[in-house]
């Protein structure tokens, strides 16, 4: 909390600008609530993500898919990273359910890709990331100011730049509201934890030349352990034909190689019920499958980690937000958007441990047994709170200010200035420091040379070490992140001349952007590995764009509208240069209630300050060279000589500041069927294809060597000795491999006529992926990934889907929602009769219902998200916890009670 006073304090001082100077949220209207909606309401031009051309025409040349207030509200949804990540677009991305100590972030991807794919937009315009991976955190957009989210299911680097591969999510928050709204909500999960409390408080005024909205929320939720639940109880699946993936140093005490001289590869641990192992007899052979004895049945010494390590983080959060406009004459219109996020989050990982990397030395005062002893342990004395684990605390400043206005009678302009700041740190408590612990266990004149060593007992019960023994051998670890991000832009658009199938529309804009990174981090003297803090260059973008908006035909024999929408956009990076990618788009109404649709174009993503700039690192490892073989002769790269056999050489590894951009070709063709027959149906279909290439990635050392050595590529990445020996050898990452992905969308929508028993809507949303091709290595061929989950790319179903059925009556609403994810192929998993296990398909059931007092201004919705309490499919060999976290959580059963009330 250091940082919170003094951030609430700078927001505080903004707010009279705020008020004086007032915003807007983006140059659009909302839309309705549909995957397309076919027409804006008295045939008023606005803007939808993917263009910057203001329509009539909301159906756009890709797919796009519209969720509003009002079915985010349906859901038992308490964050936008946790909406978004159950769309059927999406892909596996973190969360703040996501296991392992997370940091309490989340983030979005779509399509399979990794996030750094999909751009995130804060009312249109690019949001800061907070990491050095490039990956914007949604939860620190305020989840009560949001009006809507629109998700493009397509590239859109002509309009947006860069990582905009897979898609756009664009949160678009409310900017117009008159009155004051209150908000309260509280859920529990059917096992009495995760509970979550949210309170927000929405107040807007409207003028004659202006208006405000200004939204303030908090929201808490506790967290829990891996193990809390049936599917990551335990890592040692035994019991379900599985294998142990305990890891091997012990909770119980001690477990020591050599402690009998008769069996010196015994390892043994002291006995249940001895306080201290004095004697050979107060020991007993120590069991872990696979390393240590075998046991038998359900016998394991090793610890389970899940018993100790998060599964969902305890997050704090409150958020503000502030959007206004005030109209300074002649057309012209100031307006400002800030917003302030702080967010604390507490995940825990399992305690330091040792499992054969520790001597204990026969000179050590608690040795009784008088030699060198190799030791096993988990540091279980070090409990949650003071050992590892993830204490986040991240501000972050949004303000965007600008002026907008027209002339003419169709032309807008606008410009603007966008600023935003984070502060990021991270607690990663207290860790040992092998070094250290090496000599606390070691000859007791060793440790009284060292100051501040204090010899550890390792032979005594769970609990004999001390804390102060903990704080000599442990370092505190931690993690200082500040980044800026810093545009300004001008657009502009309207129509050139009228054309006799309509206008012709164009859109022009600059943007200039500034982004910065910075972290430090703990550096203690006696780490084996020092790591300076982590400094890269700005970033400095400059770009131009244009779009136009072409009407061909209209009225005419099979041409009822036919429409060419182009883009293209240049950009400059003072990192890697230039890069130009356009776009183009088409839409075909045969007849006025079917439009055929297609869009082709080029994306790119920049390499993220984490891969262009991470400090390179120099260590000795394990190699195989083709030129130390009766081979060398038919190398050219050997150069004709024979290579001494050597064990390994020196790698180094890191980031490279000469990688170029991500490329990508992308291209979606459908159609959507409103029939006139049928009023208020809208049924649509689009294919997909992404091709990917120059894809950032470390190659395999070895697979660099036997290139090098065939002498057909890195032939300046590996050094040699006059005796052919590797001196030294470059893996840092490189543009490597390419990627293909296809598939198909599907979405249907129909809302009955309005009847004495009420009213039904119904929405259904699927994704069919039948192919996702990816290079295993650089000029290898590719291989078909889709059906199967892989510890590297997670898991990639061929069907995913979500359904959601509501009717009203009057003042009350019911909403039924499903969530269907397909059974994969898990090819992490053992094999059983030469074939790797499947995990099941997933179906989710939630419903909610909801009563709107229109009278009082007050509305109240009960509702239950899993009520069949599904767990996520199990995954044999996924030790992280069990099932696809990414894709899935373990909350389980959920109730959740949200009230509102207008003034």
């Amino acid at each position: 909390m250091k940082r919170f006073g003094t951030s609430f304090l700078l927001l505080a001082a903004a707010a009279p600008l705020a008020f004086a100077t007032a915003a807007r949220a983006q140059d659009a209207t909302p839309p309705a609530p549909s995957q397309d909606v076919p027409e804006a309401e008295a045939g008023e031009a606005i803007v939808v993500t993917g263009s910057r051309l203001p329509s009539t025409d909301l159906t756009g040349a890709a797919p796009l898919t519209i969720l509003d207030r009002n079915e985010i509200e349906a859901t038992g949804s308490t964050s936008i990273g946790e909406l978004v990540r159950e769309l059927p677009v999406a892909s596996a991305s973190a969360s703040d359910t996501a296991g392992r100590g997370n940091d309490g972030s989340a983030n979005v991807a779509l399509r399979g890709l990794s996030a750094v794919n999909t751009l995130v937009l804060v009312n249109g315009r690019r949001m800061l990331s907070n990491s050095s991976g490039g990956t914007v955190d949604l939860n620190s957009v305020p989840f009560e100011a949001v009006d809507r989210v629109e998700v493009l299911q397509d590239g859109a680097s002509a309009v947006y730049g860069t990582d905009a591969v897979a898609g756009v999510v664009n949160i678009i928050l409310r900017r117009d509201f008159d009155g004051l709204l209150l908000k309260a909500g509280y859920g529990i999960t059917s096992r009495g934890d995760l509970p979550n409390r949210e309170l927000s408080g929405t107040f807007g005024r409207k003028f004659d030349n202006g208006g405000f909205v200004f939204n303030a929320s908090y929201r808490e939720t506790g967290g829990n352990l891996i193990g809390d639940r049936p599917i990551s109880r335990d890592p040692d699946w035994r019991g379900m034909g599985g294998r142990n993936f305990r890891d091997s140093a012990p909770t119980s005490g001690t477990a020591f190689k050599g402690l009998d001289p008769t069996r010196p590869d015994t390892i043994m641990i002291i006995k249940d019920g001895v306080a201290q192992g004095t004697t050979l007899a107060d020991y007993r052979d120590a069991y872990f499958p696979g390393v240590f004895t075998d046991a038998s049945g359900t016998q394991n010494d090793g610890i389970n980690y899940w018993q100790y390590e998060s599964s969902a983080s305890e997050i704090k959060q409150f958020n503000t937000t502030f959007a206004g406009e005030y109209e300074l004459g002649s057309g012209i219109k100031a307006f400002v958007e800030s917003g302030f996020s702080h967010r604390t989050s507490l995940g825990f990982l399992a305690p330091d441990y040792f499992d054969g990397t520790i001597t204990v030395s026969a000179d050590n005062r608690f040795n009784p047994f008088g030699r060198d002893l190799v030791a096993y342990r988990t540091l279980v004395e070090e409990g949650l709170s003071a050992g590892r684990r993830s204490a986040v605390e991240s501000n972050l400043y949004r303000i965007v200010t600008g002026l907008e206005g027209q002339f003419g009678s169709t032309w807008r302009w606008d410009v603007s200035a966008n600023l935003q700041h984070l502060n990021q740190y991270t607690d990663s408590g207290k860790g040992v420091v092998t070094a250290r612990l090496q000599r606390a266990v070691g000859p007791d004149a060793a440790c009284a040379a060292y100051t501040g060593c204090i010899p550890i007992d390792l032979f005594s019960a769970v609990g004999s070490i001390t804390q102060a023994q903990l704080d000599s051998v442990s370092a505190q670890h931690f993690r200082d992140v500040t980044a800026d991000l810093r545009s300004f832009v001008a657009n502009v658009s309207g129509t050139v001349l009228p054309l006799w199938a309509g206008d012709l529309n164009v859109a022009l804009g600059a943007e200039y952007r500034e982004e910065s990174f910075k972290q430090v981090q703990d550096n203690a003297p006696d780490y084996p590995t020092q790591t300076p803090p982590f400094l890269p260059p700005m970033r400095k973008v400059s770009e131009v764009y244009a779009e136009v908006g072409l009407p061909l035909l209209k009225d005419v024999p099979f041409f009822y509208r036919l429409d060419v929408e182009a883009a293209g956009r240049y950009s400059h990076y003072n990192a890697f240069g230039d890069t130009w990618n356009p776009k183009v788009g088409i839409k075909w109404r045969p007849y006025s209630d079917l439009l055929i649709r297609g869009s082709w174009g080029t994306a790119f993503r920049a390499p993220t300050f984490g891969e262009a700039n991470s400090t390179q690192s120099r260590g000795y490892r394990p190699v195989t060279d083709p030129c130390a073989t009766a081979q060398y002769s038919a190398l050219s790269g050997c150069h004709g000589i024979q290579a001494p056999v050597t064990t390994g050489t020196f790698v180094v590894t890191g980031g490279n500041p000469n990688l170029e951009p991500e490329k990508a070709k992308t291209l979606t063709v459908g159609a959507v069927f409103t029939p006139s027959f049928v009023p208020r149906l809208s049924l649509t279909v689009d294919y997909y294809h992404i091709k990917k290439s120059n894809i950032i990635g470390i190659a395999d050392v070895d697979y660099i060597i036997a290139q090098n050595a065939a002498g057909l590529d890195y032939v300046d990445r590996v050094t040699r000795n006059p005796d052919g020996s590797i001196y030294e050898m470059f893996a840092t990452r490189d543009n490597l491999l390419d990627q293909s992905i296809k598939g198909i969308d599907i979405g249907l929508e129909y809302t009955t006529t309005p009847a004495s028993w009420g009213k039904l809507n119904t929405r259904i949303d699927a994704t069919y992926m039948y192919s996702y091709t990816l290079s295993p290595a650089p000029n290898q061929p590719a291989v078909e990934r889709i059906g199967t989950y892989t510890t590297a790319i997670g898991t990639l179903p061929r069907w995913k889907a979500n359904a959601r059925f509501t009717w009203s009556l009057d003042d009350l609403t019911v909403s039924y929602g499903l969530r269907y994810v397909g059974g994969v192929r898990n090819d992490a998993s053992l094999l059983v009769d030469g074939k790797h296990l499947m995990a099941d398909s997933y179906l989710q059931n939630d419903i909610s219902v909801s009563y709107d007092i229109a009278s009082a201004k007050a509305k109240m919705t009960l509702g239950v998200e899993n009520i069949g309490d599904a767990m996520p499919p199990f995954l044999e060999g996924n030790y992280a916890n069990g099932f696809d976290n990414l894709i899935f959580n373990s909350r389980g059963r959920f109730f959740y009670v949200r009230l509102q009330k207008g003034f």
